[in-house]
């Protein structure tokens, strides 16, 4: 199966309307057990179109002088795109915490992804489960290869690691074809213990929810961790309440 990987990093703010400063790309191929066969690489750094947020530079460690004389990235990010999609890695974009952040910002230059593989939700599931530390992209790089993290935020090195990771999250779950993994890994499973992160509720584990309150997340949900949707529905139909109530607003 062809796909992609990709990560950003940006110059702070909203994935919807943030800079960007560095995208990196894999294109290869992914066998039965999960090994990513590299084909195509992209890596470059771009001129946000404004200033870099000091708290974003003192993450990934670029400054606004770094990046003064690249590309612009409104005219260059697609182009690399465009690339990708020419030798059919589209077929398949992954990424790792990708669903709200990179896909939203790489949706926003062109890229029209066939299906998305979001590595942190394995991996969420993998600390929720074994109790782990951390979901951290450099926490489960050590835990699940017993390697350090290196450049981590770079994006390259980030890419490099959501690579590594796919053939040892299958082993830790007992899946040795990737095809299976992947369609496990894109249905939301409940998993005890999500903490809502946004809207009516935030902060609170999805069980200690009051029902008016578990109603109003689940109405309002926009979309974003499968497995937090996934949550809100089995706690809605476990404590026996009405049909699921559509969709009123965002939040």
């Amino acid at each position: 199966m062809r796909a992609l990987i990709h990560d950003f990093e940006t110059a702070g703010g909203s994935a919807r309307e943030c800079g960007v400063v560095q995208l990196a790309v894999l294109g290869g191929s992914l066998g039965e057990d999960g090994a990513f066969d590299q084909q195509w690489q992209s890596s470059e750094r771009y001129h946000p179109g404004g200033p870099i947020d000091p708290a974003t530079t003192r993450v990934h460690g670029v400054h606004d002088e770094d990046v003064a004389h690249c590309p612009d990235y409104r005219q260059a990010v697609p182009a690399v795109y465009r690339e990708a999609a020419r030798q059919g890695f589209d077929t398949l974009v992954i990424g790792y915490s990708n669903t709200g952040f990179d896909n939203v910002i790489a949706r926003r230059l062109g890229l029209r992804p066939r299906r998305s593989l979001d590595l942190f939700i394995p991996a969420y599931r993998l600390k929720k489960r074994d109790g782990l530390e951390s979901a951290s992209l450099g926490n489960m790089y050590r835990e699940l290869t017993g390697g350090d993290p290196v450049n981590a935020h770079d994006a390259l090195a980030d890419t490099r690691m959501t690579a590594a990771l796919i053939p040892p999250l299958m082993a830790r779950f007992g899946l040795d074809d990737f095809p299976a993994f992947l369609d496990w890994a894109t249905t939301g499973q409940p998993v005890p213990g999500l903490r809502l992160r946004f809207g009516p509720g935030r902060g609170q584990m999805i069980e200690s929810l009051d029902d008016e309150t578990l109603t109003e997340a689940i109405s309002g949900w926009r979309g974003g961790n499968i497995d937090v949707y996934a949550s809100l529905k089995n706690e809605y139909t476990r404590r026996g309440l009405s049909l699921i109530p559509e969709q009123r607003y965002l939040f």
